[in-house]
């Protein structure tokens, strides 16, 4: 989805109660993939299994697009390591009210879904940035940068101009081919927007919309042309109360389990 014209950013403030819009970011940054150039250790909660039991997908085929899938050939989708957490530190400044709460009830539903555990780090005060890289070893030491949840605005970061939303993973390359997985990512959110929002009488409702969808882009869902689906990729006028739709979910059972890794 493209960026709006300044007319029609204007409007969308006017708007935005009846048009959430959601969006991967326009730059391309998430299809990065390379090698990291020295990775880190291994982490000390890696477990020898999956976490948990990812949640069975909907009978039937189809409605949903995933982000990536390994160069080589296999059709196997990139996916996060089911073995160890997701740890993701939250910029909470200028959060709306209810901010938070969504952002929790968010990864709770990607929990039960995918069968992924996430892990809060806390805090911080890292802003928001297009190439934010996989590893920032001043800030957070020898590890995969934690998912950085940050409450922003067009003033501070103009790719969020027009949008509600903007998500998605950082895939490295393994040691053998088929073998690329996330292991960081962003999840930001348009404090001025949802700001707006917030104050509607549905606007819980549709903050958790469009958190919900941010962290569907996270961990490797695309946008669909089915509007019935969360993963929707134009405005859309209903909040899912529901969560992820049964496209959503066939989407995430896909993305869901994998092998543990060792390499790294």
């Amino acid at each position: 989805m493209g960026f709006l014209t300044a007319g029609l950013a204007v409007c969308l403030v006017l708007l935005f109660a009846l048009s959430l819009v959601f969006a991967s970011d326009p730059s391309g940054r998430w299809m990065r993939g390379g090698p990291a150039s020295v990775h880190p250790s291994l982490p000390q909660d890696l477990a020898a299994a999956p976490l948990a039991t990812p949640a069975p997908a909907p009978s039937g085929t189809g409605g949903f697009k995933l982000l990536e899938y390994q160069d080589d050939g296999s059709g196997v989708p990139v996916r996060w390591d089911p073995c160890r957490p997701v740890h993701y530190v939250v910029r909470s400044q200028g959060a709306p009210p209810g901010g938070q709460p969504a952002i929790e009830r968010a990864v709770r539903e990607i929990e039960r879904v995918t069968g992924l555990r996430f892990t809060f780090d806390g805090g911080t005060t890292e802003p928001p940035t297009v190439n934010r890289p996989a590893q920032n070893r001043e800030r957070y030491g020898n590890r995969w940068a934690p998912v950085l949840v940050a409450w922003t605005d067009p003033a501070e970061y103009p790719h969020m101009k027009g949008f509600a939303g903007l998500a998605g993973p950082d895939a490295v390359s393994g040691t053998s081919p088929g073998e690329r997985r996330y292991v960081s990512g962003v999840v930001y959110l348009n404090r001025e927007h949802l700001g707006e929002v917030a104050t509607w009488s549905d606007g819980r409702d549709r903050i958790d919309a469009v958190v919900l969808h941010e962290f569907g882009h996270l961990v490797g869902l695309d946008h669909v042309e089915d509007p019935g689906e969360l993963m929707y990729r134009t405005p859309t006028a209903e909040p899912h109360q529901e969560g992820f739709e049964v496209g959503d979910r066939r989407g995430l059972a896909a993305l869901s389990g994998g092998p543990c890794y060792r390499d790294f």
